[in-house]
């Protein structure tokens, strides 16, 4: 740095230090107490919004938006606060008001009694929950609710949210935890100009709000100019004074003949932006998002086995976006207004005569189509088109993919349906019943249905691929499906995997290019690089989030001229990091980019305050210790790795480690027991059968390793390592009879892999 350059940094500072001090005098002499508020002159508030809006305002207040959150008063709490104890997990709580104010005693953190108060309602109905704050400005749920409904319908009382679990002060779902965090986890979509504040040295929070609920400017943004404008009658269409305006939703017009209406005007994402941020599974990757395009401020968590079931029907709370993508109403331009009312939430029409705007009544609406007496519950579109799934026991939600019911793929995949869901509770009316009854009202089994392949690559099935890819390829089915197939073949390169992936890079959909970028995952660095290079730049978000995910480990075997645009991106991608820093999730992320760029110390600094954020989170103890492993510390692993059995005895990821560690110590008896463990779990991974096969046959039981093997080959078909090692051991205990039927799969799966032609030279001559 030159001299001159170093006095002019110094001018600057010694001013900008000068105008700091005159700042906090003005506002040592001026201060207001602005705790939970955010500049006035951009944020009017909803009340300003009522003399104008008084309709809007009317339905707003009494929407869900309007009840998402407020302070804990008589107005607001709905649950028994009158002296009330209840036992839950052996946990006594006593709910009661003092000094006009809500109280709980229960167990601390500690499992010690101690008083805490109720700060804020959460909800309101079906259930409502209530919000304490504890030290360092965590804000957290209790995982007592009360249940609203009524008592005929089994409410009005208190209830755990998960009755299904031992819960304690160990439990990461504990009420003091992480995962009960508001400020983390709930906060930003039930409040207006919501702003975390989180300090990651520190782990603490100064959440603040300009509103505490979900009011006018948390969708259309601040309200200042709107309000200067409708004040002097400036106030046009193409000048409202917000920053975001969402275009009219389409309008949809019968035409003769014809028994769908079609859509007039120009369809536009601008609802699923404005609405999706809040209504979607998603990682968040940007503090502020109103008015950008979802796919540059959200990374929408697509069809996995733990959030969606094989055919795209929802299996945990997904948050309605991901499942309406799915829909054909989305492909056709329906957007959220057309069935809600924006303001109070609420449908706009009643009954079957909302889908009756877009679908003839006289062909759809008729028991000549649903099979079911007129205004009977079969009778109802929702109940077959979006069933609903119960999420803390009494909240029903529907699925917006607008399924047909599909019993056949229950019998085959598992999946629930509509049918049989309705009709759980009678005898003989099962999955084959169903199936049959469909085929004699005419409605045929889709023999070709995607979930089948979604279902196989699941089982990480290698011969799925090349029809999958057929499949993506083809744009007929929906772009989230496509892109969810996609992601899929990211665990099993192949040739015609990174083909399609090139292809599809070029798609104008940000979710296939981003499924795009995560199959080219495990190829050669040079070879990513070379391939996504051109897309550092892409317009969305979220594909430059994953384009550095898959390219950060090549920046230092650049040369100089070629880093400056990656460090770039990796320096973005760091922001969106940034964002949800206070997960112990994202501090794994920071970690596995920290290790790629060989910055081993803030690696481990990452993956101990994933531990600071929530201790028993088992994944992050996990990593831990193989890092310590890697890093020369194994010492250091093993009360990591017990620990982390300890608390999840269910986790085969837990079982495979400790059982790797224990086999580096070369105690192999100790290792069997964890190594089985690890293939027995739901979690299970093929290579965890592998692992515990090979160690079966390194203590001198090749016999138990075919049998594990040969399981192993059921549960997860055509798998190479699997077929290869389990003909390996067959020759080695001497059945070379068997070989023949898993020398056939692996001609299927690699037919010119020299292993396997060396094999079909021995079994064919």
């Amino acid at each position: 740095m030159t001299t001159s350059r170093k006095l002019i940094q110094n001018k600057y500072y010694v001013s900008y230090l000068i105008l700091g001090i005159l700042v906090i005098l003005a506002g040592i002499v001026l201060f207001i107490p602005m705790t939970n508020s955010h500049d006035p002159s951009e944020f009017v508030g909803s009340k300003e919004c009522a003399s104008c809006h008084e309709q809007q305002f009317n339905n707003w207040k009494k929407s869900d938006h309007f009840k998402s959150m407020a302070e804990a008063d008589s107005n607001s709490v709905s649950g028994n606060f009158n002296n009330v104890k209840v036992t839950f997990h052996n946990i006594q709580s006593h709910f009661f008001k003092r000094d006009g104010k809500y109280w709980v005693t229960t167990a601390n953190d500690k499992g010690e009694q101690e008083t805490f108060r109720i700060r804020y309602t959460f909800g309101h109905w079906p259930l409502q929950q209530y919000l304490i704050e504890t030290i360092g400005g965590h804000i957290q749920a209790f995982n007592i609710a009360w249940d609203s409904r009524s008592k005929e319908q089994g409410g009005q009382k208190w209830f755990h949210l998960r009755v299904e679990e031992k819960i304690n002060p160990q439990n990461t779902f504990y009420w003091t935890r992480h995962f009960q965090n508001w400020n983390s986890r709930c906060a930003d979509c039930h409040s207006t100009n919501l702003t975390k504040n989180y300090d990651p040295v520190k782990h603490t929070y100064n959440t603040q709000w300009s509103e505490i609920n979900v009011a006018c400017e948390a969708c259309h943004g601040s309200g200042s100019k709107h309000a200067a404008l409708a004040n002097t009658n400036k106030i046009s269409k193409t000048n409202t004074g917000f920053s975001y305006q969402a275009s009219l939703p389409l309008s949809w017009k019968f035409k003769p003949g014809e028994k769908i209406a079609q859509p007039q005007g120009k369809k536009n994402a601008d609802h699923v932006n404005m609405c999706g941020n809040c209504h979607a599974l998603r990682t968040q990757l940007k503090e502020k998002a109103l008015g950008e395009n979802f796919h540059d401020s959200s990374r929408l968590r697509l069809i996995n086995q733990a959030s969606y079931f094989a055919d795209g029907q929802i299996r945990e709370e997904v948050f309605v976006l991901g499942s309406f993508l799915q829909s054909k109403m989305h492909a056709k331009g329906v957007t959220c207004n057309n069935c809600h009312n924006p303001h109070s939430g609420k449908v706009i029409i009643q009954g079957n005569g909302l889908c009756s705007q877009c679908h003839k009544p006289a062909v759809y609406d008729t028991s000549d189509h649903h099979h079911h007496s007129e205004s009977s519950t079969g009778a109802a579109c929702v109940n077959c088109h979006m069933p609903n799934r119960t999420y803390m026991q009494v909240d029903e939600r529907r699925d917006h993919s607008f399924t047909i019911p599909r019993p056949e793929l229950s019998l085959e995949l598992g999946i629930p349906n509509a049918c049989t869901s309705c009709h759980k509770n009678e005898k003989k009316k099962d999955n084959e019943w169903a199936s049959k009854t469909l085929l004699e009202w005419g409605i045929e089994a889709d023999k070709n249905h995607w979930s089948k392949l979604n279902f196989r690559t699941q089982l990480s099935d290698i011969l799925v691929t090349r029809p999958l890819t057929q499949a993506v390829m083809e744009p007929v089915l929906p772009d989230m499906v496509r892109a969810s197939l996609l992601q899929n073949l990211s665990s099993m390169p192949s040739r015609v995997s990174t083909e399609t992936a090139q292809q599809l890079l070029k798609n104008e959909n940000p979710l296939l290019r981003r499924a795009a970028v995560s199959v080219l995952q495990g190829l050669p660095a040079e070879v990513r690089w070379k391939l996504l290079s051109p897309y550092i730049k892409d317009s969305s978000l979220s594909v430059r989030y994953q384009v550095a995910v898959t390219l950060s480990d090549v920046l230092n075997q650049l040369a100089d001229d070629q880093q400056h645009d990656l460090i770039s991106l990796i320096d973005e991608y760091r922001a969106s990091l940034a964002v949800s820093a206070d997960s112990p999730a994202t501090q794994l992320s920071i970690a596995t980019l920290e290790i790629r760029l060989g910055n081993v110390n803030k690696a481990k600094q990452a993956y101990l305050d994933a531990l600071r954020i929530e201790p028993n989170y088992v994944p992050a103890l996990i990593n831990l210790a193989d890092f310590y492993r890697a890093t020369g510390e194994e010492d250091k692993s093993e009360p990591l790795f017990k620990k982390a059995l300890q608390l999840a005895p269910e986790n085969g990821a837990a079982h495979h480690s400790y059982g790797l560690y224990l086999v580096r110590k070369k105690d192999y008896d100790g290792a069997l027991p964890y190594l089985k463990a690890a293939v027995e779990q739901s979690d299970a991974l093929p290579r965890y059968a592998y692992v515990y096969a090979v160690a079966l046959d390194s203590t001198g039981k090749a016999d138990d390793a075919v049998k594990i093997l040969k399981k192993a080959n059921e549960r997860w078909p055509n798998q190479y390592n699997l077929l290869m090692t389990l003909i390996i051991y067959l020759e080695k205990t001497g059945d070379t009879n068997s070989v023949y039927k898993y020398l056939s799969r692996l001609t299927a799966i690699a037919p010119n892999a020299a292993d396997v032609k060396k094999l079909l030279n021995k079994y064919n001559n």
